[in-house]
């Protein structure tokens, strides 16, 4: 069979053309699989809450801060609520692991168990990363939806 000089270019370029858009998906998923990277295997903290009791007496210990917790490693999050007393006491509510997804539109998906999350800040929780960093939306029991940001912390 004879080919003439036409086809071949032809092919040659399709050839190429291919090549280039593998090379392009392989480039955007790995790229795409880096942004989380910077949040893997350490403990990301946000303040998202703060309590304060009325008491009868002077009690230096009637109000809190909440936290939440996250804990990514490549398949599974660990999520859990920090309160701490304005005395220094710290409680820690283990909510859960789950295995969590990061979406093409940069959301991450976690695959809560909603009886575990019910009366929780994960309840209704919602992760996104923007500019590397790990941003919670968290709709409030008044409706209003809150930004928070997730830091790194040091222990």
């Amino acid at each position: 069979m004879m080919y003439k000089k036409k086809d071949i270019k032809r092919t040659t370029r399709s050839k190429r053309t291919i090549v280039m858009m593998i090379l392009c998906c392989i480039y955007c998923l790995s790229s795409h699989a880096q942004k989380v990277k910077n949040h893997l295997n350490k403990k990301l903290i946000a303040k998202v809450g703060a309590i304060c009791e009325e008491t009868p007496d002077d009690n230096p210990c009637a109000g809190s801060e909440v936290y939440l917790s996250l804990f990514f490693d490549k398949k599974q999050v660990e999520v859990s609520e920090i309160e701490i007393s304005t005395c220094g006491q710290e409680s820690i509510y283990e909510i859960g692991q789950y295995d969590w997804q990061l979406l093409r539109n940069k959301e991450i998906r976690i695959d809560f168990i909603p009886a575990q999350t019910k009366g929780t800040y994960a309840e209704h929780l919602s992760l996104e990363l923007r500019d590397k960093k790990l941003v919670a939306l968290i709709t409030h029991l008044n409706g209003k939806l809150v930004e928070y940001i997730f830091e790194e912390k040091i222990e």
